[in-house]
């Protein structure tokens, strides 16, 4: 006999107890009737049953407890009149509640025929039909301090779509976010906390994803922060790990800016699946097809770069494309180069110039160095890695539309 966990609204849940229990073959009993998702989740912790029957519009219902239900039972989603068709939270066992009691038997015997495999339990869902090949994911990395990542991240952004390339810049960090500000963003909302809260609750579809990504430039859409860093835990790896899917499917540059740590030691904490501070990162490290390591030109931030690469290499980080910003007196650009080149496998390494006059008229502008100084050197540098085949893939089309 089939033990079930049963988790549904009044109606249903009586409905589905008094079929089950008048079922002449005695195939399924429910051996407990649960009143939202904690209790549910407690019970199949505690070894409870053979599968789970649950409502998906339960309160708090997503893909992170969804994976923690199944990795102790089979499951099966119960999908209300009202929901839409796509509304199954990535399960591929998902039946209308109003099913008479033979659909559901079926439904989740399937469930427990590919319980042996729970990863075959998830389907994952594309956003709409194929546009393409799949956008490049380029990830801005730095060590400790304020090496200039969101500088750096966001021109490099700009400089991609001024050279025609369909651009998506995210701000995912979660301890220091700031590109809505560089980008004079006045109303501000926690957009990448919208966008993985309806990845969870597989809602992100078209019209919600256009909503989150507004248009700042020409060719360049901007998808903001956590707006606080105390909003972090509404950050799930398991929603940021899906959302880099559906932003590079549009068949966009994604150009992601991240936080300093990399570190996991939050699952050191816990005796239980738990948030991580550092997911944004290292989920974006991980997914990334370009890592650009920024570091500024002294020995902190250089010999901090250098200890931070034993971790990349760890999240499968292969040759960095290093770029050393604020170059200066005493120290020569050629100098610092050889040093880092010596110790650290590059893809690529780059040397801007201190301007820090340029970079503060700009942030107390809100604009980009396109606009508050199109003819700087430190601008010019950050274009010419854009246009770098080696990273962005952009052809090198920016000259022709710089100002003359």
């Amino acid at each position: 006999m089939i033990d079930i966990v049963l988790c549904a609204s009044g109606s249903d849940e009586v409905r589905i107890v008094h079929d089950l229990a008048n079922d002449p073959q005695r195939r399924a009993r429910v051996v407990r009737r649960c009143a939202d998702l904690a209790e549910t989740l407690a019970v199949v912790a505690a070894g409870i049953g053979d599968v789970v029957l649950i409502d998906l519009s339960v309160r708090g219902l997503s893909r992170d407890p969804l994976a923690d239900l199944l990795r102790g039972a089979a499951v099966v989603g119960l999908r209300g009149p009202d929901a839409g068709d796509r509304t199954g939270l990535g399960l591929r066992q998902v039946i209308d509640s109003s099913a008479d009691v033979e659909q559901i038997l079926t439904v989740i015997q399937e469930a427990l025929d590919g319980g042996g495999d729970r990863s075959a339990a998830w389907e994952q869902e594309a956003l709409s039909e194929s546009r393409g090949p799949a956008g490049r994911m380029i990830v801005v990395w730095g060590p400790g301090g304020a090496p200039g990542r969101s500088t750096i991240a966001v021109n490099l952004a700009a400089e991609a779509a001024a050279a025609g390339e369909e651009t998506i810049l995210v701000d995912a960090d979660t301890y220091g976010p700031a590109l809505a500000q560089m980008l004079g963003v006045i109303d501000e909302t926690p957009g990448l906390v919208a966008a993985c809260r309806a990845h969870d609750r597989d809602t992100l579809d078209e019209g919600t994803l256009e909503a989150l990504l507004p248009l700042v430039q020409p060719r360049l859409r901007f998808l903001s922060g956590v707006g606080v860093p105390a909003r972090w835990p509404e950050l799930s790896r398991t929603a940021l790990d899906g959302l880099w899917e559906v932003l590079t499917e549009r068949g966009s540059t994604v150009v992601v800016d991240v936080a300093a740590p990399l570190e996991e030691d939050e699952d050191l904490s816990y005796d239980t699946a738990a948030p991580l501070r550092n997911a944004a990162t290292v989920s974006a490290v991980q997914r990334a097809d370009a890592v650009v390591a920024v570091t500024t030109a002294d020995p902190v931030s250089i010999t901090r770069l250098l200890r931070d690469h034993e971790r990349l290499t760890d999240l499968g980080v292969g040759d960095l494309h290093v770029i050393v910003n604020r170059i200066g007196a005493p120290v020569p650009g050629d100098r610092v180069r050889d040093l880092i080149a010596s110790r650290v496998p590059v893809a690529a390494l780059h040397l801007l110039p201190d301007e820090p006059a340029t970079c503060r008229a700009a942030a107390w502008d809100g604009a980009l160095l396109a606009e508050t100084a199109p003819r700087s050197a430190l601008r010019r540098g950050i274009r010419d890695i854009a246009a770098s085949s080696t990273l962005l893939q952009v052809d090198a089309r920016a000259e022709a539309l710089e100002p003359t």
